[in-house]
């Protein structure tokens, strides 16, 4: 380095300076630690880590403190970085590895693959070998008799198990009698009385309500407003009551809903 040539760092320096930039303010923009930057101001490049490195920094900070960054640049590469030695190359067929080598490369697969081969067939001849004593030693016709005989002896009993579900059956009988009165249209009074003679409801049914009641034998209903009354007997709806006045009595049991 001539010692007559300006410092590098000065003009980084007189830059900052005149921008009001403290070391600091550097380092926060620039992201390069403080400790670097007041290194390169005194001409210091060594903690940089290189010339690359050296570059970076100074085309950083010369932007931040706004000086040019190119003759700076320029200047270390006079003052400071080295030429890189040129690399010596030889021809490419002096890289070419020796035929031995090449042969014996491409053998060692070859022969690693004919082993594989071999053993996987082995294996599978053992294995078959394995599989068909052991089937030999308890397949005999003896053995499998009692399976053909358990197959055939089920067959009649699922078969007679099946038969009864196959043939129709007679739906079951209405038990008793369920009576559900709703009015409709109106109000009626009633009153239900079952068939032990005793009362069960007594009452006025509001127009939109319903009631339902159940009994073994048979239910007696008399209606205070009997057109106002839809009757569903034992899940059928049977209208309403038929007696042709207003106030009636019926009797309904398991034979009406027929």
């Amino acid at each position: 380095m001539a010692d007559d040539a300006p410092p590098l760092g000065a003009a980084l320096t007189a830059a900052r300076q005149e921008r009001g930039l403290s070391v600091e303010d550097v380092s926060a923009a620039t992201r390069i630690r403080a400790s670097i930057v007041r290194s390169i101001e005194r001409d210091d490049f060594s903690p940089c880590g290189g010339a690359v490195y050296a570059r970076g920094h100074l085309r950083c900070i010369a932007q931040v403190v706004g000086a040019d960054p190119k003759p700076l640049v320029e200047e270390f590469d006079r003052r400071f970085d080295r030429p890189v030695p040129s690399l010596q190359t030889s021809p490419l067929s002096a890289f070419d590895p020796p035929r031995d080598a090449h042969r014996s490369g491409r053998q060692s697969p070859s022969r690693s693959s004919v082993a594989i081969g071999v053993l996987a067939v082995a294996a599978v001849f053992l294995g078959l070998s394995w599989v068909v004593g052991r089937d030999g030693g308890r397949g005999d016709p003896v053995g499998a008799a009692p399976a053909r005989s358990t197959a055939a002896t089920s067959a009649p009993t699922s078969a007679a198990s099946t038969r009864p579900s196959t043939s129709p059956v007679a739906p079951p009988r209405v038990q008793g009698v369920t009576l559900r009165l709703r009015a409709s249209g109106g109000s009626s009074w009633v009153s239900v009385t079952a068939s032990n003679g005793a009362e069960v409801y007594q009452g006025i049914i509001a127009d939109g309500q319903a009631r339902q009641f159940r009994d073994a034998r048979q239910l007696s209903v008399r209606f205070g407003n009997s057109p106002a009354v839809r009757i569903t007997l034992n899940g059928r709806d049977a209208g309403t009551p038929r007696c042709g006045t207003q106030v009636c009595s019926l009797a309904y049991g398991p034979a009406a809903a027929g």
